[in-house]
């Protein structure tokens, strides 16, 4: 039987995705697991697997093509499986816009009598072109879902959008670069102030005539505001920051986060790693200071499942895998790819996983797992040389650790001051999983793996 291939969520709050590439061609032989497409999503261009094995009879969604979430974009079934026009039309049905922004959609006419309602519609719209055209161009046909929601909320017509997606599309940018010289547009009511200035003098006519000559130059200066205003033309933001805007405010306003903080002595910690290094060196291997903060994490997790686990409507759920979500900084904004099941893995192996999913996140060639995978997140910005920050929980999860800088200070030791390297690290949790008690002495766990560092070797 022929499996739908849809469209994957591969980020939390993802809506829709664009089909950039496919890697393989109708009557390819695919394999459960294969890299069949490029999916661009709001942070990256991932690879999408195929989850069906079988022959690729059929591409519905077209290169360049931006489609719903959950729409079917492929068929995949056995090699001697006749897949008709019926297959096809659910996905044109649910999305005309791709549909007639295919220049061969002509399979589907061909064959309308197989199907019921839906068919004989799309058929009519395509066979005499030049009439619809002109009214289909405004209408869903030739917007994204995402576009057509936001005109409605801005009060747009579609029909006075260009659209400069693939085929003429209307795009997300396309409706907010209109909806900006709007916001843009009244900030030069220049008759607003004269209309003001009775107000104000009538206020003040008992004063006296000195006083009421005052709001009537401030006023007459008024005007000029409109440069401040003028900021309000600013370049749209991008997919990557609407999703990571979307996400980081549904954190805040979903969480009650909490935040514990705690000063942690790295000397022995960096001591052990310069040993490590060295001994790695011949083997092109390292560790870096990340690593080692990786590595405390997971084992505490393991001790403390709770930090592991997420809110599920009104229980708890405990994941059975530990994948640590790392954020990295990318050039439109940030991702947390998650270094999967990596409970079971030693320094030395985080290390190279860690490396590996830093190159194949620039890369753009992570797979939709390690975007959406993530069970705890940490974060860390001691490299830009800042000492203490609290971090925003990642949905679903329910703690993030942000670490500081390493950095030598004085402090106490047996009433003796002496220089020591310390770092400062802060827990971000979800008061409704775990309570501050449990917050701090996770922390405190991972305190005191990084401060006998031998423990991360063992």
């Amino acid at each position: 039987m022929a499996t739908e291939l849809t469209m994957p969520q591969m980020g939390y709050d993802m809506q829709e995705g664009t089909v950039v590439r496919w890697l393989v061609e109708e009557g390819a032989e695919v394999k459960t697991g294969d890299p069949v497409a490029e999916i661009e999503t709001d942070k990256a261009v991932v690879e999408f697997e195929s989850y069906a094995t079988g022959i690729l009879h059929r591409i519905l969604v077209p290169e360049g093509s931006t489609v719903p979430v959950g729409q079917a974009i492929a068929i995949v079934g056995a090699p001697d499986e006749v897949v008709n026009g019926a297959s096809a039309a659910p996905p044109a049905a649910a999305a005309p816009a791709a549909t007639e922004d295919d220049g061969a959609v002509e399979p589907p006419p061909a064959e309308p009598s197989k199907a019921a309602t839906p068919l004989p519609g799309p058929a009519e719209v395509l066979v005499p072109p030049p009439a619809p055209a002109p009214t289909a161009t405004p209408l869903p046909v030739r917007a994204s879902p995402v576009a057509r929601r936001l005109a409605d909320e801005m009060g747009i017509d579609l029909s006075q959008v260009v659209g400069t997606g693939p085929g003429g599309r209307i795009t997300k940018d396309d409706v907010l670069a209109i909806h900006a010289p709007q916001e843009a547009a009244p900030p030069t009511p220049e008759p607003e102030p004269v209309v003001e200035a009775p107000a104000p003098a009538e206020t003040v006519v008992d004063a006296a005539p000195t006083p009421v000559s005052l709001p009537a130059e401030e006023l007459t200066a008024q005007p000029r505001r409109p440069v401040t205003h003028a900021a309000a033309e600013a370049e749209p933001l991008s997919r990557m920051r609407r999703q990571i805007a979307r996400v980081t405010l549904r954190s805040k306003q979903e969480k009650p986060h909490f935040y514990v903080t705690s000063e942690i002595d790295m000397t022995d910690a960096m001591d052990m790693r310069r040993q490590v290094n060295a001994a790695l060196e011949e083997q092109g291997g390292r560790i870096t200071v990340n690593d080692l903060i990786i590595k405390a994490c997971v084992d505490a997790l393991k001790r403390f499942p709770k930090v592991n686990a997420f809110l599920q409507d009104d229980g708890i759920v405990t994941n059975e895998k530990v994948n640590v979500g790392v954020a990295m900084a990318v050039n439109e904004g940030l991702m947390m790819p998650a270094i999967l099941d990596c409970g079971g893995m030693s320094l030395t192996e985080i290390g190279e996983a860690s490396r590996d999913l830093a190159d194949r996140a620039q890369q753009g060639t992570l797979h939709s797992d390690e975007y959406t995978g993530g069970t705890f997140g940490i974060s860390n910005l001691g490299m830009f040389d800042v000492t203490t920050f609290v971090a925003i929980i990642q949905p679903p999860q329910t703690a993030i650790l942000a670490v500081g800088t390493v950095s030598k200070n004085a402090v106490v030791r047996d009433d003796k001051i002496v220089v020591r390297q310390t770092m400062h690290a802060t827990l971000s949790a979800d008061h409704r999983v775990i309570d501050g008690a449990e917050g701090a002495q996770f922390l405190q766990d991972i305190k005191k793996s990084l401060e006998n560092p031998l423990s991360l070797i063992l």
